[in-house]
């Protein structure tokens, strides 16, 4: 999860980007990045209500693992 206002929206985690960019494709046809740092990885998550997301690994509350 992570935070968003006053919620906690959650997905699963597609793939983990140690170098490089990890990119998602919005809804409405925006791309959304992140670039993977040193020690933070980007993290591709996938929702099953609402968009996926793409997120640095410090912006995470929480992994569960499945």
């Amino acid at each position: 999860s992570w935070n968003w206002g006053r919620g906690r929206p959650s997905g699963e985690v597609a793939e983990v980007v140690e170098e490089g960019k990890a990119e998602v494709t919005s809804s409405k046809g925006n791309t959304v990045t992140r670039n993977a740092r040193d020690g933070d990885p980007a993290v591709k998550i996938t929702r099953n209500r609402g968009n996926d997301v793409v997120k640095l690994a410090h912006e995470l509350n929480e992994v569960k693992e499945t």
